[in-house]
């Protein structure tokens, strides 16, 4: 008989062979919680699996594949966890010291089904922000009322870091990351709050994201993927609003949905190359009287002839 496991790290890595090695050390340096820790090597070419093979401890394992994206990464190591608990970290970053354990405990005594903690911004000269201020802190609640809460308080705190999830409750919804090359963590949260499980939100600073502008992808259509991609995200955000099961928090959804299309006109305006292409994508895969559904003001109103504008 396997000896049970508390909570499952999952870490995909894309050449993050000087970071990864750092933080897989310091996850295992915790003696007093039973984890799993699965490091997703996805095509790197800078020795990040060389790195991971050095360590050895019987709960690290990693796996090796063709570069296919974060998404498909997480998707691979979801497929094979054990933890009662599951936890998403990215390979450059840094936690406070018992950060496994202290989160355990956390979920532990709250029962919920999914936990949301606090973190913090970081930017080059060690300058920091708490990733978010405007959260029910300390209150337990339905995934639909916390959705509820973000929306009013337009605050969507999305991050996967800021999560950890009750593997059961990932398993009885069917939940995945969506193939894709970008905010696709956006729609895991849509879909973790809308199962409607119960949500504890705690002001627990345990995780420092490192913002690092080097690591910014140089290519040329970064952009134009970007924008592809939030038309993927506001669809899948509208064809959520319109189902059945959904329909007390449908004009959340509709308004979250029209937040991620502010975010698109951005990069649209001032970023894509591909103006003509985006633009028909948009416009096969969006419906402006869905949009128009979550208009909630002026501002909004505003928005929304300005985004038909220029999409149209």
């Amino acid at each position: 008989m396997k000896n049970k496991i508390d909570v499952s790290i999952i870490i995909p890595a894309y050449n993050a062979a000087a970071t990864v090695g750092c933080l897989v050390n310091k996850i295992l340096s915790e003696p007093h919680v039973a984890i799993e820790l699965i490091v997703v090597d996805d095509g790197s070419t800078d020795g990040t699996g060389n790195v991971i093979r050095q360590i050895h401890d019987d709960r690290l394992i990693l796996i090796e594949q063709a570069n296919q994206g974060v998404y498909a990464a997480r998707n691979a190591a979801l497929a094979l966890h054990q933890g009662e608990w599951v936890i998403f970290l990215d390979a450059d970053d840094d936690i406070a010291d018992g950060f496994i354990e202290k989160r355990w405990q956390a979920a532990t005594a709250s029962q919920a089904d999914v936990m949301i903690f606090n973190g913090w911004h970081s930017d080059a000269d060690h300058h920091r922000r708490a990733v978010h201020r405007k959260q029910p802190y300390g209150a337990t609640l339905s995934g639909h009322e916390w959705i509820r809460h973000c929306v009013t308080h337009r605050e969507w705190p999305h991050y996967l870091w800021l999560q950890m999830a009750r593997s059961s409750y990932v398993r009885q919804h069917s939940l995945r990351f969506q193939p894709g090359r970008s905010h696709k963590d956006i729609l895991w949260t849509v879909h973790l709050a809308a199962s409607n499980g119960r949500f504890c939100v705690l002001d627990v600073k345990d995780y420092i994201y490192i913002s690092n502008n080097a690591s910014i992808t140089h290519r040329a259509d970064y952009y134009d993927v970007r924008a592809l991609s939030y038309i993927e995200v506001i669809a899948e955000v509208i064809r959520l609003a319109k189902q059945k099961q959904n329909k007390k928090i449908k004009v959340f959804l509709y308004r979250h949905a029209l937040v991620e299309a502010r975010h698109f006109l951005g990069l649209y305006r001032k970023k894509v190359l591909d103006n003509s292409n985006v633009k028909t994508s948009f416009n096969i895969n969006i419906s402006f009287i869905s949009l128009f559904q979550g208009i909630s003001g002026l501002s909004d109103l505003f928005f929304f002839i300005k985004l038909m504008r220029n999409l149209l």
